[in-house]
């Protein structure tokens, strides 16, 4: 992460939110599931705070369990109450929380995340005035992933911004649960009306596409390999011991 001491206004900072919460209808409690000993979040945690375009890290649950499991270990936590329809909907209800001008939605199943994709979301709205939200891909390596209805798959235009999103086969790209916002586009989010298309996708992103925003897609390198049921952990911890034995 940046040095605080950089900054010259808190209206500055880059701010990496994860939410996590307990209920699940694939799998309960997934935020404190350990991988290879390590609870997720955790893992989740400490690769976000390898991100060096953020100022600062922040879990947000809905659950006891996982915020004080955050308090033991010297992890940010806040706790968000009342009922979300999305993760993007629980990192708006803290905006009059945390200070910031850029905030990064870190879904909290994805424990391998790479810190410089996490950079890569930011950079390109750092760089480019015009653009307030962007949304990390990656292209499909695995051909399950391709009708698998947990992996969410991206079509996009010819300047890389987001045509449509859709858990069936629409092509080779997957997009990745990393999501980055001004604060002013963040905060709109959940005043848009929810369309037809997120309420048949269930994927979160839509809700900008249908009312006139552009998402843009920014292509990064990722094993793509988030955590939606016990199975996904497994694979997770397989994908990890490989990566210490060709370490080693």
């Amino acid at each position: 992460m940046r040095s605080l001491s950089k900054i010259d206004s808190q209206s500055n900072l880059v701010v990496g939110l994860i939410p996590a919460r307990w209920s699940s209808s694939r799998f309960e409690g997934k935020p404190l599931a350990e991988i290879n000993g390590v609870p997720m979040i955790r893992r989740v945690y400490e690769q976000a705070c390898k991100a060096e375009t953020l100022d600062t890290v922040v879990v947000l649950t809905d659950d006891h369990r996982i915020s004080t499991y955050c308090s033991q270990n010297e992890m940010r936590c806040i706790v968000v109450d009342s009922p979300c329809r999305t993760g993007t909907d629980r990192c708006a209800k803290v905006l009059d929380l945390v200070d910031g001008n850029i905030f990064v939605n870190i879904q909290g199943d994805e424990p391998i995340i790479e810190p410089e994709n996490i950079d890569a979301v930011v950079n390109a709205i750092e760089e480019d005035k015009c653009i307030c939200v962007t949304n990390a891909y990656t292209l499909i390596s695995d051909d399950y992933k391709c009708f698998d209805p947990n992996v969410v798959k991206v079509v996009v235009d010819n300047e890389d911004f987001a045509l449509y999103y859709s858990r069936k086969y629409i092509g080779e790209k997957q997009q990745l649960g990393l999501y980055a916002f001004t604060r002013d586009l963040l905060k709109e989010f959940p005043n848009l009306p929810v369309g037809d298309n997120e309420i048949n996708e269930q994927v979160e992103m839509l809700r900008y596409i249908e009312n006139g925003y552009g998402v843009k897609m920014v292509h990064v390198a990722d094993a793509g390999l988030s955590v939606d049921t016990p199975e996904d952990l497994k694979m997770v911890e397989k994908y990890l011991d490989g990566l210490s034995v060709r370490q080693h």
